[in-house]
């Protein structure tokens, strides 16, 4: 189980301590969506340790992002 220092988890790496891991654009979409979901159902986004290729990883990381924004906009919720 990680300990939230750097280079246990993807995850913590990008969203608590700004370290670069998977792209800027990536990691910018990662830290979006984590305005609208809960670290625990962030862990199970994607194999955080086998992603998908870059440009993959990207564009499903828009649409999420996207489709997250969309559903929080119909339910009259803004994210911080």
């Amino acid at each position: 189980m990680p300990n939230g220092k750097p280079g246990d988890h993807p995850l913590n790496d990008i969203c608590d301590h700004q370290l670069l891991v998977f792209s800027q654009k990536a990691d910018r979409l990662i830290r979006e969506i984590h305005e609208y979901l809960s670290r625990e159902r962030m862990w199970d986004l994607f194999d955080w340790f086998h992603p998908p290729p870059q440009h993959e990883l990207e564009r499903w990381l828009e649409r999420k992002r996207d489709d997250l924004r969309r559903e929080a906009a119909e339910r009259g919720w803004e994210p911080k």
